[in-house]
């Protein structure tokens, strides 16, 4: 009997250290998925400060990628100021919110990003900006050449192909921003394109995959 009890013991000793572990493992990914997935939602939700380019579900799903996770779902909204994310990492799966104040980053008056631009293009920016009350904001204005040639050297390397790169910066030369006749707008893009409307702006966004590119109407 005693020697019988001793196996059991020993079986059940075996069985726990193994649930032990296991327990352990899962803990871990649970905590690694959390970490991703609070990651993702702050990346997206910050496309909507000042330095973001309303790519919410593409910044989440680089910062997925980075903690090692998937990303399952974005609810964001292009200039959305809350999101939320679903990550994975294997078979954990994990959500976070996040939420972003425009209030606390108020912009007021001119940007000095606008400086340089066409008199009609400063003009209806600052008007936009100013009716948006701090929750649209300039992220590129006027860019030199040496600077257009910066982004699309950059461009080229990203994409290892110069056709592929074509698809998002324009060559040096060719570039509307040199011109004085485009900015790259952040925040809100959604409130942005719903102000040129209301107030009449001379604005369009001629790039449908760039949603935060606008430009100069052409006269006509």
């Amino acid at each position: 009997m005693t020697l019988l009890l001793g196996v059991i013991g020993s079986v059940l000793a075996l069985l726990l250290g193994g649930f032990s572990v296991n327990l352990s493992e899962t803990s871990a990914l649970k905590a690694r998925a959390q970490l991703a997935a609070d990651a993702a939602a702050l990346a997206a939700v910050a496309e909507s400060g000042p330095y973001g380019e309303g790519q919410h579900e593409r910044a989440a799903a680089r910062f997925a990628d980075a903690n090692q996770a998937r990303l399952l779902e974005c609810l964001c909204e292009p200039g959305a100021t809350a999101v939320q994310v679903k990550v994975a990492v294997e078979d954990v799966v994990a959500e976070a919110r996040a939420v972003f104040d425009p209030e606390a980053v108020m912009f007021t008056g001119s940007s000095p990003d606008v400086d340089g631009l066409h008199p009609l293009l400063k003009a209806a920016v600052d008007r936009l900006i100013r009716a948006s009350a701090g929750a649209v904001h300039v992220v590129s204005g006027l860019r030199s050449t040496a600077h257009q040639a910066e982004l699309w050297s950059d461009a080229v390397a990203k994409y290892r192909d110069p056709e592929i790169a074509d698809d998002w910066v324009a060559r040096p030369g060719t570039s509307m921003h040199e011109k004085g006749l485009a900015v790259d707008l952040g925040g809100d893009l959604t409130l942005a394109a719903r102000l040129v409307q209301e107030l009449d702006l001379p604005l369009h966004r001629p790039l449908g995959h760039e949603p935060h590119h606008f430009e100069l109407k052409p006269e006509p």
